[in-house]
């Protein structure tokens, strides 16, 4: 019996050992900041990827939080509050009800409310990197490109869909993958006509597959989401029908690459330190 106390106190002291060492060891040190072993597993089980791409996400998060202190870019109380109340309201909610539902899902608001800070002060980064990307976008080349790739832009004539709507966007994110509604949700079949269609929700069923969700929009009614049936027939739209579209998606890629090319040599000059 003694033995198996033994045995299980130094089983208990050694899971003890690893916890210690998951919080405490460092894997990297980016500009003089430390990245636990414990924030890398945290992030490979969230993400569900490997230990490699955990880390690597971590140095850039490590890297943009020094670029917004090195360039002095910061949010006020009052704008952070402001987004929290957007949020709210996109969600059917009171500033009351929306903090009693995010406590209620066991995260602390003080919490919330720095990670909305965060992500705030992250696309204020992002705006003043990508603020000369997408010059180089024209009509000119927006045509080259339609004329060069016009295969990737057929489209279906019609498409059998599913409106679903409901008063709040948790009852529509509890719909998605089930086909029959649940309570609260109205569900509505519809053929759309493309060439009639709204140009909006045209472009988000062309780009929605057969057998998937939309994502969740706000409108005057309440929210509605829909699900693609099937889509019928084949349709290559003029340039002019689709411009904006075009225009818009090469000013996407010229962004990302802009912000690609600067995190890559922001992390050629930095600090980065790999230990483990």
């Amino acid at each position: 019996m003694t033995k198996k106390l033994f045995f299980a106190a130094s089983v208990c002291a050694a899971l003890n050992l690893f916890s210690a060492q998951m919080v405490n060891g460092i894997a990297a040190i980016v500009e003089n900041e430390p990245i636990t072993l414990y924030e890398v597993y945290q992030l490979k089980e969230q993400l569900k990827t490997d230990e490699s791409q955990a880390l690597n996400l971590l140095i850039r998060d490590r890297l943009e939080q020094a670029q917004i202190k090195n360039l002095g870019i910061s949010v006020t109380p009052f704008e952070v509050n402001e987004r929290i109340d957007a949020i709210a309201k996109q969600n059917g909610m009171t500033s009351t009800q929306f903090r009693s539902s995010v406590e209620s899902q066991g995260t602390s608001f003080t919490d919330f409310k720095n990670e909305v800070e965060k992500k705030m002060l992250q696309e204020k980064l992002y705006r003043n990197i990508a603020s000369e990307a997408g010059k180089n976008v024209t009509d000119e080349r927006a045509k080259a490109y339609y004329e060069a790739n016009k295969e990737q832009f057929n489209i279906f004539n019609s498409a059998e869909i599913v409106l679903f709507r409901a008063a709040s966007m948790q009852e529509l994110e509890n719909q998605k993958g089930k086909l029959s509604p649940l309570k609260g949700v109205q569900a509505q079949n519809l053929t759309l006509e493309y060439q009639s269609a709204n140009p909006q929700l045209a472009s988000i069923i062309a780009n929605t597959a057969i057998g998937d969700f939309t994502q969740i929009f706000k409108t005057q009614e309440g929210f509605d989401m829909f699900y693609v049936k099937n889509k019928i027939g084949s349709y290559t739209p003029s340039f002019d029908q689709i411009k904006d579209e075009i225009i818009n998606s090469l000013y996407q890629n010229e962004q990302q690459k802009t912000m690609q090319d600067y995190f890559d040599k922001l992390r050629a000059k930095a600090k980065v330190q790999i230990l483990r």
